[in-house]
């Protein structure tokens, strides 16, 4: 058995390798598309008398952490053979990427978890959250409805990118979790290969001075009627009335009963905004997971709602360059000998790293241990994110 660095070449039985694990093939179109942004050299594979049969990968990304943006390694493609599992070749893999990340100076690694169980032996927490949104029509109607502003846009989504382009720029600028989209990143979020529509029309958008949504309804008839659904792909809005606007396009759309947005923020207000709150419900669960590769450099970068003034504990024996007491006060996040205020492992650190999973929750949780009084509190509230963590693309 062999560990090694991809290359080009690789790339189509990595493809068939990653795919198998999950039950999958990989379409002509899908191929064209991981060629588009795949980075082969950041892809590490297992190869067995020649066959790649285990591989990791990594997208080179930029991340919003609190108040400011940084390097992250966006870990992709992850899978074993089902030949080829329970023999330790995920956790080398693992093991190897984190190792490279780290040396490349990249502070931050994040994926999506298929299985949740996973990666927190790794040391990956869940950072943000993600919401199954569902409303009925016509029971969802906004109270007030908006008042009149510029005239909608809507049409094929490709035909607004440049004008949603800027929208996304600075709703990312505030929230954590959000991703850059340089480069190959826009025609990817809307990449819309006729297989993944189910039979709904082709994605569309609709655009308002400062917001947008991606949108495609799956038109339906019973008995009693037309029971179309509106997908929701992705709804960003920089302010109140644009969210409104947007809103009440999509829930006026005719022939249609139910909408749905799988990834939608947790803190999306669309249930305070409705005459009938019950109209709508959000079905809450894990979304993004969050790994702290460089504890100095990580909690450096980000800013804080508060003086944090804690020496941090950290357990972290998968990679342990992390291992030890920190200092993090309004200065940054330096190694010290002082006597520990809170003790905690790299997941729970991951977890707590975007503001949105508080260590207040994770101490109930047993995750995080208080050694001095007040300063879970003390350190809960600075790392609170005002703005909750979302990243509204799976990568």
């Amino acid at each position: 058995m062999e560990l090694r660095q991809t290359t080009s070449e690789d790339q189509e039985a990595y493809g068939r390798a990653v795919m198998s694990a999950f039950h999958r093939e990989v379409s002509a179109e899908e191929r064209e598309r991981y060629a588009r942004i795949s980075e082969p050299e950041r892809g590490l594979a297992w190869f067995d008398d020649g066959e790649l049969v285990a591989g990791t990968s990594v997208f080179t990304r930029r991340i919003t952490v609190p108040g400011a943006m940084v390097d992250c390694a966006a870990v992709t493609g992850v899978g074993v053979r089902p030949t080829h599992r329970r023999r330790g070749l995920l956790t080398e893999l693992m093991r190897r990427q984190l190792q490279d990340v780290h040396e490349r100076g990249e502070a931050v690694a994040a994926l999506w978890a298929s299985e949740a169980a996973i990666y927190g032996r790794f040391g990956y927490g869940p950072a943000a959250g993600a919401a199954m949104l569902r409303a009925r029509r016509p029971a969802a109607r906004l109270a007030p409805p908006p008042p009149r502003g510029e005239p909608l846009r809507a049409g094929p989504a490709a035909d607004h990118l440049e004008a949603m382009r800027p929208v996304y720029e600075r709703e990312r600028a505030r929230r954590p979790g959000m991703l850059d989209r340089d480069g190959p990143w826009w025609d990817d979020r809307l990449f819309d290969p006729d297989r993944r529509r189910d039979g709904a029309q082709a994605l569309q958008a609709v655009v308002v001075d400062d917001g947008y949504a991606l949108y495609a309804v799956k038109p339906a008839f019973g008995w009693e009627g037309p029971t179309g659904e509106v997908h929701i792909r992705e709804l960003v809005a920089g302010t109140p009335r644009a969210r409104a606007e947007l809103w009440a396009f999509l829930l006026d759309q005719d022939l249609t009963t139910t909408l749905s947005w799988m990834l939608a923020p947790v803190d999306e207000p669309l249930a305070l905004m409705l005459s009938d709150p019950r109209a709508v419900t959000l079905e809450v669960g894990d979304a993004l997971w969050v790994r702290v590769v460089d504890v100095g450099a990580a909690l450096a970068a980000r800013s804080y709602a508060a003086t944090p003034d804690v020496v941090l504990d950290v357990a972290d024996p998968f990679c342990p360059w992390n291992e030890g007491r920190w200092r993090l006060d309004g200065g940054g996040c330096e190694r010290t000998r002082a006597e520990p205020d809170l003790a905690l492992d790299a997941a729970a650190l991951g977890a707590a790293h975007l503001g949105g999973t508080t260590l207040r929750a994770l101490a109930a949780a047993g995750r995080v241990t208080e050694l001095r009084t007040g300063a879970l509190e003390r350190a809960s509230r600075a790392l609170r994110s005002d703005a909750e963590p979302w990243c509204p693309e799976i990568f």
